[in-house]
């Protein structure tokens, strides 16, 4: 009988041991989720941060080459955003920012990456051909300036395609230091022009 009563102490003994392990697996793997989908994301937004979406620059890459396929990215900056802030303070500029990550996330699929690139710039990585980009973009940046335009609040954005516009160009980190340069600068190209425009 006491041998019995032993056994039985030790199984529940067991049990329990091992509900506390599972539970402790359990919260141990959300924990992890939780900490890695933090290290992606900003914070403000909800969108992809700046670390998430050169990580995939460079697997997109990789992964073009490899299977000769292409993808677009699109840099965008807003457009007096500065004045928003100046004048309305940065509770006002963080809730643009915000309506502005939800336009673009309403506007590229699940499987884009749209990312805060810093600040008042995003970065988006289209994953499939450039039919419908430049009439996306222009609702996009329809929809943007609804967002205030007292303060004229607009967008400047420039797209790249790749591999197209980058046949000769050798090694990963030089394709992507040449990628978000030339889209930079496209960016910076249509702010020039639509600034000599608004005059």
């Amino acid at each position: 009988m006491r041998e019995e009563i032993k056994v039985a102490i030790l199984k529940n003994l067991l049990e329990e041991i091992t509900r506390k392990y599972d539970y402790f697996l359990s919260q141990r793997e959300k924990l992890l989720e939780k900490t890695y989908k933090l290290s992606i994301t900003d914070d403000l937004t909800g969108l992809y941060n700046r670390h998430y979406v050169l990580d995939r620059l460079e697997k997109e890459i990789e992964r073009a080459l490899r299977e000769g396929s292409g993808f677009s990215i699109i840099m965008f900056d807003l457009d007096n955003f500065k004045k928003i802030n100046d004048k309305y303070g940065h509770l006002k500029g963080d809730e643009v920012l915000r309506k502005v990550a939800q336009i673009l996330k309403r506007h590229f699929r699940s499987y884009d990456v749209v990312s805060r690139f810093g600040g008042d710039e995003f970065l988006v990585l289209v994953l499939s051909d450039k039919n419908d980009i430049e009439k996306r973009l222009r609702k996009i940046r329809k929809e943007i300036e609804e967002i205030f335009p007292e303060e004229n609040l607009s967008v400047s954005y420039g797209v790249v395609f790749f591999p197209s516009e980058f046949k000769d160009i050798k090694g990963i980190s030089e394709i992507m230091r040449l990628l978000l340069s030339k889209v930079d600068s496209k960016m910076y190209q249509d702010k020039k022009k639509r600034k000599g425009l608004s005059k």
